[in-house]
């Protein structure tokens, strides 16, 4: 009885069923994401032929795996198998997403033998859709293992395309954050291309750049690919069985339309005619060789040219070097491309690299390769609204060019119509009579000094024949403007120009009208003044002389000072108080009101020369400017005018030119080197063409720091700095210079007056020059410099024989 119950137990217990034991570098099903490569074994099948069932009873020893030296199998007509166990180590069932590779593999078969049952599964486009193990652009198979089961996985694939084989499984929360992921890069790399291809298009038609338009078909076709790539048909399984031929048609237009815009790019046609036809070789063989691949061996044609293209990495560069050699001007963005395949060339040599992104994206990975093209395309479209830009300067240039022509020949016809109406004028003869008058004076001096010129070609004579010119000048002005205000013809012309340039010509000129008669100018500048400002300097000009004039027309052996401060500053505006103050006779308190009018002079001035405008005309033109001309009598006697302008500030980039035109002898800068120091590029480059045209070396440099580093490279015979700019201004740059480089001249060509600190009251440039100066004073300035700083380097050779 005992034995029997022994042995119903024994067979009770045999039948219960035992937990397998998983077999040696089985991969278990337990992460989230398991990567297989690792444990997987490799089996190239060049015939094709062999089965799920073959494979799987092949001898370990005909695989290979990811750790030895695989064959080179990156294009290849044989099927590909990769085999591997796949073990459950847990109580309950394993549900995973198996993942082979990139989306343009064309043929994937996954085959599980679990139980002794095969599973086999198919995706990519070598099938109808509804053979897909699931129906979605990037293939996936599902994979489930029993509890402490053990199960067999081998996969298959035949592709045309480059082998991207990266077997992963993935659990269902792992794989949807993955795809949520790509679906993000792809999503944004869609929006780039949605966003930046139309405006690139429609900018190109409008401002009919060719250039433009060229590159983006290019990133059109290359983001086409790149889709194509990726697995984007399908979305149009009508299309499915035409992939690789699609993809060769894409790539064979991307390559093509790419080389185009090179060809455009650098110039090629002003280029050597062998240059010309080697490029134009070179990009239609390209594209024939890629467009083969949709008649002939598609495998054969990509391993031909990924060897192919690397000549690009010479053509290029070639290129770029004969368009300099040529003098050939080329843009920046010529510049940018070659250094671009200048490292990519240098990395595949490098680092054994051959997947160019623009060349031939298929072998790149995703949309977001697309990205260099699209960075291409954001420069071309800046340097196509650049170059637009410049067109469009030209042309108002021009425009302005001829309404000034016209507009000057309309106003001589004015000036003469209205020169002869007012010579018809009975009404006016009394001041033709007054005008005749005060001009007898300084046209008998001119005749009486050129008389005396004769005799004595060497005095002063030519200097006071000038001056006395300019007086008859003045008082024609004087009438002028007055006939102007009558006729409502004073339009105030706006324009941004230097206040000190503008202020330090006024002072000088008014120091030779003091001295008429033994009068002494003084002028105060306050230290806060802006130091460009928009102004009318023309009518400004003519305001501050004729109040000069007046000044000293009423003084005698006195002083007259003239001070312009800056009383309000709100934001970008300034509130400028300009005074002319004189210990002259002074006006009667009855008078000063009479005296704005035209015609009226004082009781007190008859000895005096003149006809009464010059301060009518002064108030007519504050009016204009929205200002009046205020009049006080001094206490010590004399008389003060003064009035107030709100002027708006301006910056050295809106200017014109940074120095006033004149005539100029004849000046040789071959041998001499000038470092010119100025943080305004406007500057920089006015002063670096004025002074190329007259042969000297011009370094430009847009710091002080810079200056010094390139003074540390290559000496210099004359250094040309500003006074104020960000970081180390002027007088810090100069107490370099003068440690490091004493023998340098140093010209401080600035808009404001030289202030240095009182911690550098020792320093002191060997010359200083306002802006605007005339190119006669600035180009004699520099001339003498530079020529002593050469002549002094020649003595030392000769010094130290």
């Amino acid at each position: 009885m005992s034995r029997c119950l022994l042995l119903l137990l024994a067979m009770a217990l045999a039948s219960l069923p035992t937990p397998s034991v998983a077999s040696v570098g089985a991969v278990q099903c337990l992460s989230e994401v398991v990567t297989l490569l690792p444990s997987a074994q490799i089996l190239e099948d060049p015939s094709k032929n062999l089965t799920a069932a073959d494979v799987a009873d092949l001898d370990d020893a005909r695989f290979f795996d990811v750790h030895s030296a695989p064959p080179p199998l990156a294009f290849t007509h044989s099927a590909i198998w990769v085999r591997f166990h796949l073990y459950n180590p847990l109580a309950e069932p394993c549900e995973r997403w198996l993942t082979v590779g990139d989306a343009r593999l064309e043929d994937v078969q996954v085959h599980i033998l679990s139980n002794g049952m095969w599973n086999g599964m198919k995706a990519g486009s070598a099938y109808p859709l509804e053979q897909w193990a699931v129906a979605e652009r990037q293939p996936r198979f599902p994979v489930e293992v029993g509890a402490q089961e053990e199960a067999l996985v081998l996969i298959r694939v035949v592709s045309k395309s480059r082998m991207i084989i990266n077997p992963q499984l993935w659990s269902d929360t792992a794989f949807f954050e993955k795809s949520m992921a790509a679906q993000l890069v792809d999503g944004l790399a869609w929006g780039i291309l949605l966003l930046i291809l139309p405006i690139s298009l429609v900018a190109g038609f409008l401002l009919r750049f060719r250039l433009l338009i060229i590159n983006a078909f290019t990133l059109l076709f290359y983001f086409s690919l790149t889709a194509l790539a990726s697995g984007y048909l399908f979305y149009l399984p009508a299309l499915l069985p035409w992939s690789r031929e699609l993809v060769a048609v894409v790539s064979a237009i991307a390559f093509s339309i790419f080389f185009v815009y090179t060809f455009v790019l650098f110039r090629v046609k002003l280029l050597p005619p062998w240059l010309q036809w080697l490029f134009s070789l070179y990009l239609i063989a390209g594209g024939l060789l890629l467009l083969w691949g949709a008649y002939g061996d598609f495998i054969a044609t990509r391993n031909v040219f990924i060897h192919y293209r690397n000549a690009a990495y010479l053509l290029i560069p070639l290129t770029f070097g004969v368009a300099l050699y040529k003098k050939v001007r080329l843009s920046w963005l010529a510049w940018l491309i070659c250094a671009l395949f200048l490292a990519q060339g240098s990395k595949g040599l490098l680092w054994e690299t051959e997947n160019e992104v623009w060349l031939y994206g298929e072998d790149r990975l995703g949309l977001s390769s697309s990205l260099i093209i699209v960075f291409l395309l954001i420069s071309t479209l800046v340097f196509a609204i650049a170059h637009s830009r410049r067109r469009e300067r030209r042309a108002l240039a021009e425009i302005d060019y001829l309404q000034q022509a016209e507009h000057e020949r309309l106003e001589s016809q004015v000036q003469l119509r209205t020169k002869q109406l007012r010579e018809s004028l009975q009404s006016r003869s009394a001041l033709l009579a007054r005008i005749s008058h005060d001009m007898r004076a300084p046209l008998s001096s001119i005749i009486s000094y050129a008389h005396q010129l004769r005799t004595d070609p060497d005095s002063e004579y030519p200097e006071r024949i000038e001056r006395n010119a300019r007086e008859q000048l003045e008082l024609l002005d004087d009438l002028l403007e007055f006939s102007r205000s009558e006729l409502q013809q004073i339009e105030l012309s706006l324009k941004p120009g230097y206040l000190f340039g503008f202020l330090h010509e006024i002072a000088e000129e008014g120091k030779y009208i003091a001295t008429r008669q033994n009068n002494r100018l003084e002028c105060s500048l306050d230290s806060n003044l802006p130091l460009l400002v928009h102004a009318d300097f023309r009518q400004l000009r003519r305001i501050l002389i004729n109040l000069l004039n007046n000044a000293a027309k009423f003084t005698s052996n006195g002083l007259i000072v003239l001070r312009i401060e800056c009383t309000e500053q709100n934001h970008h505006q300034f509130r400028l108080s300009f005074t002319v103050q004189d210990n002259g006779i002074g006006l009667p308190p009855d008078a000063r009101d009479r005296l704005l009018r035209p015609f009226q002079r004082g009781s007190n001035v008859n000895h005096t020369d003149g006809f009464g405008l010059g301060l009518s005309i002064v108030n007519e033109l504050l009016e204009q400017m929205g200002s009046t001309l205020c009049i006080e009598g001094n206490p010590s006697g004399g008389s003060t005018f003064g009035f107030q302008l709100w002027l708006e500030g301006a910056a050295e980039e809106e200017l014109d030119t940074v120095f006033v035109e004149s005539h100029v002898a004849t000046i040789d800068g071959r041998e001499r080197r000038i470092v010119l120091v100025d943080d305004v590029e406007l500057t920089r480059a006015f002063l670096g063409d004025l002074l190329a045209g007259y042969g000297f070396d011009v370094t430009l440099a847009g710091s002080a720091e810079e200056a010094l580093a390139r003074l540390e490279e290559q000496p210099a015979d004359l250094l040309i700095t500003d006074q104020i700019m960000p970081g180390m201004d002027g007088w810090a740059l100069l107490q370099e210079i003068r440690s490091n480089h004493p023998g340098l001249p140093v010209l401080l060509y600035s808009a404001s007056p030289a202030r240095t600190a009182s911690a550098r009251a020792d320093l002191m440039f060997d010359a200083v020059l306002l802006k605007p100066a005339s190119t006669k004073d600035l180009l004699s300035c520099i001339d003498r410099l530079s020529g002593v700083a050469q002549h002094a380097d020649e003595l030392e050779p000769a010094q130290g024989a």
